[in-house]
């Protein structure tokens, strides 16, 4: 009687279905006796197979066979080396065995005591279960160390560390790698790069993207691989957190104005690490804000519930980070999680870009990306951009911002816009900026320019709180030291710091330096505002309607022109391009024509203006009617875009004078080129006219060119010009066909040669 007691009594602390606490203490225990303590988990191989083909009373006597044997296989197998301190059933067939060894039980002998018990757990099983007519029954076994730092959480993690060898077996290579990577992630053992996102126009940073990246020459060394065996082993959220620690360790390297991008994948999003106050005290250390922060919500994984996804967003937001969606187009509901989030930036999948400028259908595809960002007020960012082509078909299209191995690869520092792209983008600027010139003179910002309140770096924020609260229709302050602007507070960014949750805490009684945009627009009071209009609206989405700093000549503070202000200036001056522009081709008439020459005149380089005149145009006006002579107007226009296109400067002006005569202004170089086209294009570009109205009588048009060399002092204005051209044209007309003669060809001139 007392024996069988004393058997029941010694099983007793070894089975337990729920005493945690009492399990904890346990472990603690025997931390504290400096002992190491491994977990054990095992369970019955393929149970559920054994309950569908035998029934369910069958499965539940192996199970209870299963349980009967357990303890005592146990103490035969682990008590050679250590303790039992508990065996826990967990659900179903899976148990845990807690075992307490000396400090000084390897890995090896772990391995070892496993594959001792396995054997000899289905020994017994197998003996005590021969009504089963079937192949032997298998058992799995995995184990896991508990540290002692944590110990209910180690509880947990140790049970998945241990499911996973179970299930690929104690000795497998697949095994040996996950223990690796376990151990990467226990020693934080990840190192960002960071991929530089390119504004286009200037070539300048707008931040850059951080990329995990596993030990070098490891098996987790690429991304892919990192982020596959995080899936595969349900440490997804583990490891964005240590790759989200990381990345965030280098905004001390950021300029006020730059952006780092930090990815979230929708699975991990909701991060106490993001949403607390030690990011925000982290920002404010390096004088940055939360719109330093981009986070790319990746669209590789469906998003499950958007109304929970909606409102971890919106914390986001309300401490002031921006949210941008990655691989737009490539992942399962692109534009459902566009219209839910509403981004501040459209990352396009490199998808959409690989060979965009052979590809009609993806061009088509992003000018709709890029007209819909527009509207909704957001920016698109090219990804995988690889070659040049792309790189211009995207900027044709009017995509602003873009990474790609062309523009930069990622690197271990803030990487900057490569050698070649470089070239390319400030070649393609400087062109740009030369096409693009006014032919209307823009006013200065003196002009459009008010005042609003300044503030020395040091007043509190409280005080700007209040100057906001006490006039309601100032929506701007400028900070100033020693009467330099160094920064700009506009009003609902200050609302949005303030209405973070710990906003007012943070940032009430701290100077305003802390909070303010160190890095606004500052324009000279002598800048055009065409030029300043561009390098407005060139700016990010937050600080897109900022107002405009404008100083004197030496730097000091003299005013502010809003957003507004600009626009309606700049559309006023379209409005009045568009009045004097020819109804018909489309291209400036004579105001802007004698501005531009006037303005040509003042320039250094060596200039040809050409005077075309169309030889005959009245007869075929007058034979075959008005529509066949708008048709030839038109025609001579295109002639003469195709001609400076192919040919030009890439900074010509083309004018229309009015009826056939029109005015195309180039370089001397290029001069002889364009000319030489007009003249062996221009019979076949009329071709089609002469034969769809069996033109045959003898009449046919030609072009009279009459060619001013522009050379500094000898002409003064316009009209100057204008006189010199119509004595060189006069002459061109008395020669036969479609001709080019410049004033330097003349007798009595001074004989200059156009080719410079």
């Amino acid at each position: 009687m007392l024996s069988t007691l004393m058997k029941r009594f010694r099983r007793i602390p070894y089975i337990s279905l729920d005493k945690r606490q009492w399990m904890k203490a346990m472990i603690r225990q025997e931390v504290e006796r400096e002992k190491k303590v491994v977990m054990f988990y095992i369970d019955i191989v393929k149970l559920t197979e054994v309950e569908n083909r035998y029934g369910d009373t069958s499965a539940k006597r192996v199970l209870h066979i299963f349980e009967s044997i357990l303890p005592a296989v146990a103490r035969q197998a682990f008590e050679i080396k250590g303790r039992i301190i508990a065996i826990q059933k967990l659900w179903g067939d899976d148990f845990a065995i807690y075992t307490s060894f000396s400090k000084m039980m390897s890995e090896e002998d772990c391995q070892m005591l496993s594959i001792h018990f396995q054997e000899l757990a289905e020994r017994q099983l197998n003996r005590q279960v021969s009504f089963v007519n079937r192949e032997e029954l298998r058992v799995h076994i995995g184990y896991s160390e508990i540290i002692g730092e944590d110990i209910v959480k180690e509880m947990y993690t140790s049970v998945k560390h241990a499911v996973h060898m179970a299930k690929y077996g104690i000795t497998s290579e697949k095994y040996a790698h996950i223990r690796q990577f376990h151990k990467l992630l226990a020693e934080e053992n990840v190192q960002m790069h960071f991929m530089p996102i390119i504004h286009l126009p200037n070539g300048e940073a707008l931040g850059w993207e951080a990329l995990a990246r596993g030990p070098v020459n490891s098996l987790f060394a690429t991304p892919a691989a990192l982020f596959n065996y995080a899936q595969e082993t349900d440490t997804l959220f583990r490891l964005e957190h240590i790759c989200r620690k990381r990345a965030l360790e280098h905004i001390r390297y950021l300029k006020p104005h730059e952006k780092l991008f930090i990815n979230l994948d929708p699975r991990a999003i909701d991060d106490p690490f993001l949403l607390r106050g030690k990011v925000q005290l982290l920002l404010a250390e390096y004088e940055l804000t939360p719109q330093n922060i981009v986070f790319e919500i990746t669209e590789r994984h469906a998003i499950t519930n958007y109304a929970a996804f909606r409102k971890i967003i919106e914390e986001y937001r309300k401490q002031g980070y921006m949210i941008a969606v990655d691989d737009a187009g490539a992942g399962y509901s692109s534009l459902e999680s566009i219209t839910e989030i509403y981004p501040d930036f459209i990352k396009l999948d490199m998808s959409l870009i690989r060979n965009v400028d052979v590809d009609p259908i993806k061009q088509a595809l992003l000018e709709t990306f890029v007209s819909f960002a527009d509207k909704v007020n957001c920016k698109i960012i090219a990804e995988g951009i690889e070659t040049e082509r792309e790189l211009e078909t995207l900027m044709d299209v009017g995509v602003i911002y873009g990474q790609g191995y062309y523009l930069g690869k990622p690197d271990k520092g803030m990487a900057q816009l490569c050698g070649k792209a470089m070239n390319f983008l400030r070649f393609t600027m400087e062109k740009r900026v030369e096409q693009e010139a006014s032919i209307l003179p823009t006013p200065a910002m003196t002009e459009i320019l008010t005042k609003t309140i300044s503030v020395e770096k040091h007043v509190k924020v409280r005080r700007i709180h209040e100057i906001f609260e006490q006039n309601q229709r100032i929506e701007s302050v400028v900070v100033l030291e020693n009467d330099i602007p160094v920064g700009l507070v506009m009003r609902f960014s200050l609302y949005k710091i303030l209405g973070g949750q710990y906003g007012i805490a943070l940032y009430y009684e701290r100077p305003v330096s802390q909070i303010m945009n160190t890095n606004p627009l500052k324009a000279s009071k002598d800048d055009k505002l065409d030029e300043v209009a561009k390098r407005a609206m060139a700016r990010d989405a937050y600080h897109l309607y900022d107002v405009v700093i404008i100083i004197d000549e030496n730097g000091e503070y003299i005013g502010i022109v809003t957003v507004q202000k600009l626009l309606d200036k700049m559309a006023s001056i379209k409005l009045e391009m568009a009045s004097s522009a020819n109804p018909l081709t489309g291209l400036p008439g004579n105001v802007q024509i004698e501005r531009e020459l006037n303005q040509r005149l003042k320039r250094n380089d060596h200039q040809v203006v050409i005077y075309c005149d169309l030889d005959r145009f009245k007869w075929f006006n007058d034979r075959y009617g008005f529509e066949v002579g708008d048709q030839i107007i038109v025609r001579t226009a295109n002639l003469l875009r195709e001609a400076s296109k192919w040919y030009g400067s890439g900074s010509d002006f083309i004018g229309h004078i009015g009826g056939d005569d029109f005015i195309l202004i180039t370089t001397a170089q290029c001069a002889n080129d364009v000319a030489l086209f007009i003249m062996d294009a221009f019979t076949p570009y009329f071709s089609d006219i002469y034969e769809k109205r069996r033109m045959g009588d003898g009449q046919e048009l030609s072009m009279s060119m009459a060619g001013v060399v522009l050379y500094v002092g000898k002409y003064i204005n316009a009209e100057q010009i204008a006189e010199k051209a119509a004595y060189v044209k006069m002459v061109a007309k008395a020669k036969a066909g479609t001709v080019f003669i410049t004033d330097c060809e003349l007798p009595g001139e001074e004989q200059i040669r156009i080719e410079g």
